[in-house]
């Protein structure tokens, strides 16, 4: 990652001196990054305003001394406020108060809102970060209902980003800290870096960027996908000219946000980038939602499926993202740069794309409606403080009406849709509305309707005669009790319905021929198996996604048939996470349970292991007090088990094939619910359990599929395995590979083997990091299939075998054998080990013989070795020596061979 090298702030912080971007003032003093963090913890400092033009890193430094904070947890309340231009004095007050959970959907007045944040924030140490503030009123803290850090006395901190002189006036901060233009040098890493490979650029090229890093994130959005250097060279030629004359440097930005516009792949990717524009500039844009505004505003070909175009607008997203012209603000949300949206703005009035600032409805709210709807086909009025919509406006040709944010919209008239017969997109999430007005019957191309977060929404009426709507999305209406009878009757184009975090009873009103293909039904708490879907709309086959509720009341539902083969199943815990989100990119379903519940519904022969857990990963691990189920957090944990599974069992060959993978960690024993999901499991991961001395405690006769067992730092276990157990494990034949690491107080492998006994199954085993092994294996233990043995790391092991036993006659199959780091070895085994083709040996200056039987047709391959340890081998027939190849042994294998 590419940082400042420095940041600055004017002395004595009084009378602020004006600091070009092109050099520090005379009166300027250079901190560096770790002095800027360090002022998160200074006494003296209370208020911080980090102030420079667009683009020069002020959201950065900032967004990096939040999570400085968050991850030292320094303080007991964080609040990161987005805003603009355009932002009001109470939509400020709504959004921290929003963020510190004090009721802002409750009408709350202006003076009310400001009282109950400063009651909440008075009693706390807290960390408000105000991110592009445009303030010009005095006071402003004490406006904004926060109580001043310095007069708090509790170590609290403002930081403040601006690009305007005016908001460090009223803001009257401690300190002033301005971010300085990147170096040469550093402006070349980060644009390595975002390119994601080295090339070579002329020498001056970076000072016509004069160390802003936008630019460079620009150029490299550029430059990202030119294949060769000559069109490297071409696309800077090109640049440089449009870049033009220098004017400023703010003038130099929009010309390359300009340039890098043009220079997008496709016209689709320029509309989907000014559709963008819509969105309110200080709020994040949900991912999801964005893709379906644009397949359902027709920017995405018309020939694709919900799910094609879906997978073409993620690409289209990574292409803006790669280009610069949006970033990530979390895995949920992107964002365009205020710059870049100064700048294509422009583009965007003539293309329809054009966001509507601070608009209010009042008595003339008819009348400005049809205004706005006859300069624009797409009326976009989020998150403004209209309270109620009135009248009936005749918006012919309005495509798309965007409502979204209104929270203090709570009514409609009755007939306010009656001449909105274009409409195809409807967005009134996250409003007050109670009910739908009866007009809304009238929009008859209505393709997506949008009620997310209506929590006073009670009823879902008047929608039957929507005959073209695809996308009905009315999660976390958390009032939504029921949709009216033979609403969907009609409806034979819908494609995703989300009732998710709703108190919906049933969907009695769902008609068997449906052809849903996403249905969502987490979090209704009220919604069971008794009032499921009607068997023939599962039964075709349509549903491919369904999302179910809470495991509590999931018994029921794990016993239902008509669970189509191949569904994305999804749960939710009794945390709110996820236990399952559905079939990635490896084609498994991942499952993280924080405790066992979830499989307690799960029969051992329940038709879904058969329909929708044919592949999957499930990870049961205990939630603890100071964690939250984090979804973003289990992905990356998910994927990460996977990954390090194919490392760990490279020498296991068919690992990364197998389909079923469950992981325990951290639980008492392996609890005795599981044996459904054991049942299934090819591959099992136990990992710091608690157990008592038995292996008995790990469940293993329930573990009919495993091929594979992993067991690793269960300090308790003395004896692996019982003799019976061994047997059971043979009988069903499919346990072909062992890993057994760090086991503190393990002191053999197998207990209670009077008899001959076989462990016929087993190919693979690898054990290390067991130093209280003495011998690994009974004497009256055969392995006839065993191929590979590797033993690592094991401070006092002194024998393989307890007694003398012959190795053709024990592991007559054993082709690989790693002896590592066994300072106390003495004996493998007696005889020879006939099928023995390759031996490595390490630290094991004890062990004086090999028992090898090779010939010229079936010579041994030593790979690694010491010389001291091979000078002192005694052999029963020195000839043997004869048909032994050497790898790896580096420059003394000339030596070797004489």
């Amino acid at each position: 990652m590419v940082y400042y090298s420095c940041f600055s702030y004017p002395k004595p912080p009084t009378n602020f001196p004006t600091v070009q971007l092109s050099g520090l003032a005379d009166t300027g003093e250079l901190i560096s990054f770790q002095e800027m963090l360090g002022l998160l913890v200074r006494p003296d400092v209370g208020v911080v305003v980090i102030e420079g033009i667009g683009g020069s890193g002020k959201t950065w430094a900032a967004k990096a001394a939040y999570q400085a904070a968050m991850t030292s947890n320094i303080f007991n309340a964080y609040i990161w406020v987005s805003l603009s231009i355009s932002c009001s004095l109470r939509q400020c007050i709504n959004k921290i108060a929003a963020s510190l959970s004090c009721g802002v959907r409750d009408n709350l007045s202006v003076e009310r809102a400001k009282t109950i944040i400063n009651e909440y924030l008075t009693q706390r140490k807290f960390l408000l970060v105000l991110d592009n503030a445009y303030f010009t009123e005095e006071s402003i803290l004490e406006s904004l209902g926060v109580p001043h850090p310095q007069r708090q006395n509790l170590g609290s901190k403002v930081f403040v980003t601006t690009r305007t002189t005016r908001t460090r006036g009223v803001m009257d901060p401690d300190r002033l800290i301005i971010p300085q233009p990147l170096t040469s040098e550093e402006s070349r890493d980060l644009l390595h870096e975002k390119i994601g490979r080295h090339t070579n650029f002329a020498h001056d090229l970076f000072s016509n960027f004069y160390g802003v890093p936008l630019l460079i994130i620009l150029l490299a959005g550029v430059l990202c996908d030119a294949p060769t250097q000559d069109v490297f060279s071409d696309l800077i030629a090109n640049m440089l000219v449009s870049l033009g004359t220098w004017v400023s440097v703010f003038h130099t930005m929009q010309r390359m946000v300009e340039f890098g516009y043009h220079q997008l792949p496709s016209d689709n990717a320029r509309h989907c980038l000014l559709y963008c524009l819509l969105f309110p500039e200080e709020q994040g844009i949900p991912v999801k939602e964005l893709i379906r505004h644009w397949i359902m505003d027709g920017l995405l070909q018309e020939f694709f499926s919900f799910d094609e175009a879906n997978h073409i607008g993620k690409e289209i997203l990574d292409v803006l993202i790669k280009h610069g012209m949006v970033y990530l603000e979390d895995n949920d949300h992107v964002r365009m740069h205020d710059v870049i949206r100064e700048t294509v703005s422009k583009f965007g009035k003539d293309k329809d794309y054009k966001e509507q600032r601070d608009w209010y409805f009042e008595n003339s709210s008819i009348t400005k409606l049809e205004h706005l709807a006859k300069s624009s086909n797409r009326v976009s009025l989020m998150y403004t403080e209209m309270e109620c919509l009135r009248g009936s406006p005749r918006c012919l040709f309005l495509s798309s009406l965007l409502l979204r944010g209104n929270y203090l919209l709570k009514a409609i008239s009755e007939e306010f849709f009656c001449h909105m017969g274009a409409l195809g997109i409807l967005d009134l999430s996250f409003t007050r509305i109670k009910v739908l007005p009866p007009s809304i019957s009238c929009l008859a191309k209505l393709r997506m309707l949008l009620l997310i977060g209506c929590d006073h929404l009670e009823e879902i009426q008047h929608i039957g005669s929507l005959v073209q709507l695809e996308v009905l999305d009315a999660s976390g209406c958390v009032s939504l009790k029921s949709i009216d009878p033979r609403s969907f009757d009609h409806m034979v184009l819908l494609r995703i319905l989300d009732l998710s975090k709703t108190s919906i009873t049933s969907l009695t009103s769902i008609p068997a021929h449906m052809a849903v293909s996403h249905l969502n039904l987490p979090g209704c708490s009220f919604f069971g198996s008794d009032s499921a879907l009607p068997y023939g709309m599962s039964k075709s086959g349509a549903v491919q996604n369904l999302q179910l509720g809470n495991i509590e009341n999931l018994t029921d539902w794990m016993g239902m048939l008509w669970l189509p083969c191949g569904l994305i199943f999804q749960l939710s815990g009794r945390f709110g996470m996820k236990v399952s989100s559905g079939v990635h990119r490896h084609r498994k379903t991942y499952v993280y349970a924080s405790d066992a519940y979830f499989f307690n519904c799960l029969e051992k022969y329940s038709p879904l292991w058969f329909n929708c857990f044919q592949k999957f990963q499930i990870i049961i691990s205990p939630l603890m007090d100071d964690q939250t189920m984090d979804m973003d957090a289990q992905v990356t944990e998910t994927d990460f088990i996977f990954q390090n599974s194919c490392i760990r069992t490279t020498h296991f060959m068919h690992s990364i094939d197998l389909n079923r993978y469950v992981q325990i960690n951290d639980t008492d024993g392996v609890p005795s619910d599981l044996d459904s999901i054991l049942y299934h499991a090819e591959l099992i991961s136990l990992n710091r359990l608690t157990v008592t001395t038995q292996f008995s405690d790990l469940n293993i006769k329930s573990m009919k599929a495993a091929r594979e067992l992993w067991i690793e730092n269960i300090d308790q276990l003395e004896s692996l395995l019982l003799a019976d157990e061994v047997r059971a494990l043979s009988a069903v034949g499919n346990l072909h590979n062992l890993w057994i690491s760090n086991m503190e107080n393990l002191a053999s492998f197998c207990k209670g083997v009077e008899d001959v006994t076989s462990f016929g199954c087993l190919k693979r085993l690898i054990l290390d990091c067991c130093p209280n092994l003495l011998y690994l294996f009974p004497s009256e233990l055969r392995f006839p299939n065993l191929e590979m043995l590797h033993i690592r790391f094991c401070d006092t092991l002194e024998r393989v075998f307890d007694c003398s036993v012959l190795g053709q006659d024990a592991v007559p199959r054993l082709q690989s054998l790693q002896l590592w780091e066994l300072p106390e070895l003495t004996c493998v085994c007696g005889g020879v080990l006939p099928s023995l083709k390759n031996l490595k040996v390490r630290g094991c200056v004890k062990l004086r013989k090999i028992p090898v039987g090779v010939d010229e047709n079936s010579p041994l391959v030593i790979t690694n070795g010491e010389r001291l340890w091979w000078d002192n081998l005694i052999w029963d027939d020195e000839s043997i020596k004869r048909w032994v190849l050497f790898r790896g042994w580096g420059p003394l294998l000339p030596q070797f061979c004489n």
